[in-house]
């Protein structure tokens, strides 16, 4: 029987991969055909007449981004069922990272803008939140259908690492600073060293906020090397990762809880994140962790 399927949700919440479950439908998407939506609705009208199933996945987050989709089925006595995927904000921006890491190598930063469609502002994510409508039958629609979103990893993602914040978590300013400017205002916390000695055989990584880079208050130099400086206080070669940038606004993926890093490191390493733990000291650590997979576990508790 002939349909259209409008296939809606977050960016990068798993639309493709939902298009391919209708290989005989004729696929339209925006960021493939170009223009916006409204630009897709000749095209649409066009299949329709020649009596062929379509199914178009772009976000459709309001009920006038879906509202001409659902008159073109009427008008030609198509039935248009909608598929909505549950992926949340924090899924999407786990998935849009992926992306990233796999297309071009690296994290987006938010200075940078980029030619290809699929790779987005963290703005993309918010905006599509603050707009969102659920889709209801009462627009229209023939059947709504609402997937929960089921993360499944790559089978090479076998390892377990534990990771660790920097400041509040390992180290302290003997200053009183929040994060250390020099080298030499580092102060290791208690029970550091003796706790990751006893780690040393397991992957040891670490992510940290660092918004005095954009603040000015401190030179990326400087943030490196006052985490080289922890390490070999430490006793321990960390790998490590962090942001510069600062808030409000979100402008990035990097910033905890934001999980950019978090996804940097477990595709680099091949981490199963429901193997690894996360280290830290605030709700963001909690949250970050929580948007990677990771198990969360406060620094109190693990360094007692």
């Amino acid at each position: 029987m002939q349909e259209v399927v409008l296939v809606s949700g977050f960016p990068a919440s798993g639309k493709t991969t939902v298009t391919k479950k209708f290989p005989s439908h004729v696929r339209l998407n925006r960021d493939e055909q170009g223009g916006s939506i409204n630009d897709l609705l000749p095209k649409l009208e066009i299949l329709l007449k020649t009596g062929q199933s379509v199914v178009l996945d772009n976000t459709f987050p309001t009920k006038v981004s879906r509202a001409g989709v659902i008159a073109l089925g009427k008008k030609h006595n198509v039935p248009v069922r909608c598929v909505h995927l549950n992926a949340s904000l924090e899924d999407a921006q786990f998935n849009a990272c992926v992306r990233m890491l796999e297309r071009t190598g690296k994290i987006s930063d938010p200075a940078e803008k980029s030619k290809d469609p699929n790779i987005f502002p963290v703005a993309v994510l918010y905006k599509y939140r603050k707009e969102f409508e659920k889709p209801s039958v009462s627009e229209g629609f023939s059947s709504v259908e609402f997937q929960k979103f089921v993360r499944e990893y790559p089978a090479d993602w076998i390892n377990e690492a534990v990771i660790f914040d920097y400041d509040g978590t390992l180290r302290k300013t003997k200053s009183g600073q929040k994060f250390p400017v020099s080298p030499d205002d580092i102060e290791i916390l208690p029970r550091r060293i003796e706790k990751l000695q006893t780690l040393k055989n397991k992957i040891l990584l670490g992510v940290s906020n660092q918004s005095g880079i954009a603040k000015k208050l401190l030179t990326k130099e400087q943030a490196v090397a006052c985490f080289e400086a922890t390490n070999k206080l430490l006793g321990i070669n960390i790998d490590y990762r962090f942001c510069p940038h600062a808030v409000p606004p979100i402008t990035c993926y990097c910033r905890k809880p934001g999980p950019a890093l978090g996804v940097e490191l477990i595709m680099k390493y091949k981490l199963h994140p429901k193997k690894c733990l996360f280290v830290g000291d605030l709700g963001t650590d909690k949250s970050f962790a929580e948007r990677c997979g990771f198990t969360f576990i406060p620094e109190d508790q693990f360094f007692k």
